[in-house]
């Protein structure tokens, strides 16, 4: 009982307060370097590094530490595997049940799949995007799904985090953060729409080019 008495002394709102202005004076490099390893190490807790970048630094600034952090670290992983996927371990690594379950579904809908786990503050983020580096997915859409996706999941989380007390005691509050995830969503099936046909009216394009083609 006496080993918990600091730490529940602590969890009171000074402490917090005290908590949030150490982390804040360590400036925005660590936060953004917090959200860039949330891609590295999935055990790593995405809403408590979110929610205490946003408590600490703000809505808006906490948000964009947060943001720029976690797509660099997203991009990075991309690319790190595009880049390698030729060779033989990673094959290997891809033929894990998890990847090719990943792989499958990119495969079929890949906007859509992206953008909607995008929004999960908490899930399998390091396969995912593994996955979608070693699929045909091209990087536009990758980029689009997972930005915008990654975006309203960081906002809603900071927004949460910016001012916890408030939200828990009047929860209404909270009626902005579901209409901009629902607008969010809607604009999301738009665009996953709209990259749909764009790859199948490129796809068409190829095939005529091919056909067209004199034969030697």
């Amino acid at each position: 009982m006496e080993m918990t008495t600091p730490l529940l002394s602590a969890l009171n709102e000074q402490g917090i307060t005290e908590i949030m202005q150490q982390y804040q004076s360590f400036g925005p490099l660590v936060s953004m370097l917090l959200a860039f390893l949330i891609s590295f190490v999935p055990p790593l807790p995405t809403s408590v590094i979110i929610g205490l970048n946003g408590a600490s630094n703000g809505l808006w600034a906490g948000f964009l530490f947060s943001w720029i952090g976690v797509m660099a670290g997203i991009l990075t992983v991309f690319g790190l595997v595009r880049q390698l996927s030729h060779y033989e371990y990673v094959q290997r690594f891809a033929e894990r049940k998890s990847i090719r379950k990943s792989l499958e579904w990119i495969e079929k809908n890949g906007f859509i799949y992206l953008f909607m786990l995008s929004l999960l503050p908490f899930g399998p983020f390091t396969m995912m995007h593994i996955a979608a580096g070693l699929s045909g997915i091209r990087f536009r859409s990758f980029l689009t799904a997972t930005a915008l996706g990654r975006g309203i999941m960081i906002f809603t989380v900071s927004y949460i985090g910016s001012d916890l007390t408030s939200y828990l005691d009047n929860p209404w509050q909270l009626m902005p953060v579901i209409l901009f995830i629902g607008l969010g969503f809607l604009i999301a099936r738009k665009m996953g729409s709209w990259f749909g046909r764009h790859n199948e009216e490129t796809a068409v394009v190829g095939e005529l080019e091919l056909e067209q083609e004199p034969q030697g």
